[in-house]
Order: C-alpha cells, then sequence, then structure tokens
C-alpha cells in the first residue's frame, strides 16, 4: 500500500509541474501588477523578435527574405518557453538571440520546444521565407 501512495504523490506532484510551468508572471508584471507592453515587433529585414507567452507567440506570422542573414530574437514574457523552427536546426531552449539563414523560401512552422503546460502543442507560429 505504500509503495501506491508513493507512485500516487509523485504523479500528482510531476502533473502539477507540467501545469503550472507556462504560469506565473514575467518580472515586469509582478513589479507593477499589470501585464507588461510588448515590445516593438520587426516582422522583415534582419531580425525578428519573438515573444512567448502562456501558450501563444506575440504574432502568427513573421516573414525574412529567403538567402539573407536574420537574427532571431527570443524572449519569453510568461512562463518558461524555448523555440524551434521545423525543417532547420535552429532552436533556443531559454530567453537568447540566434543568427541565421534559410536559403529556400516556403513557410516553416515555429513551435515551443519546451513542454509547457496543457495547450504546449497548440504553440506554433509560422515563419515565411520569401
Amino acid at each position: 500500500m505504500t509503495k501506491k501512495w508513493g507512485l500516487l504523490v509523485s504523479a500528482v506532484a510531476f502533473s502539477a509541474m507540467l501545469l503550472t510551468a507556462c504560469g506565473g508572471e514575467s518580472k515586469d508584471q509582478a513589479a507593477s501588477g499589470t501585464p507588461s507592453a510588448a515590445a516593438p515587433v520587426a516582422t522583415t529585414g534582419t531580425a525578428i523578435n519573438i515573444e512567448a507567452s502562456n501558450w501563444k507567440f506575440n504574432q502568427d506570422t513573421f516573414e525574412v527574405k529567403a538567402g539573407e542573414e536574420f537574427t532571431v530574437n527570443f524572449k519569453s514574457a510568461e512562463g518558461f518557453h524555448g523555440i524551434g523552427i521545423e525543417g532547420t536546426d535552429f532552436e533556443l531552449q531559454k530567453e537568447g538571440s540566434k543568427t541565421l539563414k534559410i536559403d529556400k523560401a516556403g513557410e516553416y512552422t515555429i513551435f515551443c520546444n519546451v513542454i509547457c503546460g496543457p495547450d504546449h502543442g497548440k504553440m506554433v507560429a509560422k515563419l515565411v521565407v520569401k
């Protein structure tokens, strides 16, 4: 019976961690009591700014030019997230910046690569390379 209780307690604790991974307030929000304003977003050119919050990104679509280097600036505004770009070796598992170049035009899926809660699978955006 003791082994069953230990397993139950472990399962409950693990489930609670998964459900709350995306929760919480950002530092700005905690200090001011209000949600932080989104930073200006550059969706074309040499940089794109991707901000993650509870199960969504700040934009549905980002655009860059094929064959040109660009920098991805990534920030978690709420919760703990990372990003990957399908079809590339790009990934960040915490806030930061990384430069890359995609030569082939097309649409690439941007996804959260840190399991962050019940709607983790819905956390996607599109990178359009023209």
